[in-house]
């Protein structure tokens, strides 16, 4: 690598991942979805039984903006709402049949994008750059610069 190594890794890393947002935007546009839509519907296929406010801590958004993602799901029938048994203040968000469908298509194509930046590489050298991305996010995570 070159003098300025940590900047070429760090450019190179940014362009991966603006790839990888790239291509991704595009397949939840197919969809008929925003980001967000897709990351709840995820979260929510994920969870039984969560509720709006967990949305809300997971994404890092208000419980008004979390509300607003899961109507417009709502409106598209993707999920559909109730009243938690164990405390009326929540709504239960549940996937519905097409929920699940759409779902499983954003991880059909999460997949194929994961083979496309996997291939060519062994089953040692992909355990191998998992475990140092998971260290490189980790520094990051807790640098103080």
């Amino acid at each position: 690598m070159e003098q300025n190594k940590e900047y070429t890794l760090a450019r190179l890393i940014l362009r991966l991942a603006n790839r990888i947002v790239k291509n991704r935007d595009r397949h939840v546009k197919e969809l008929g979805l925003t980001t967000e839509q897709a990351d709840s519907l995820l979260f929510f296929l994920d969870r039984k039984d969560a509720v709006i406010n967990d949305l809300k801590d997971h994404l890092g958004v208000t419980h008004q903006t979390a509300r607003g993602i899961v109507q417009r799901m709502e409106s598209k029938g993707l999920v559909q709402t109730r009243k938690s048994k164990e405390d009326g203040r929540y709504q239960v968000v549940s996937p519905t049949q097409a929920g699940w469908r759409t779902g499983s298509i954003l991880l059909r194509n999460g997949i194929q994008t994961g083979s496309c930046l996997l291939h060519g590489l062994t089953t040692e050298q992909e355990e191998q750059l998992y475990q140092m991305l998971q260290v490189a996010m980790k520094n990051l995570e807790t640098a103080e610069y």
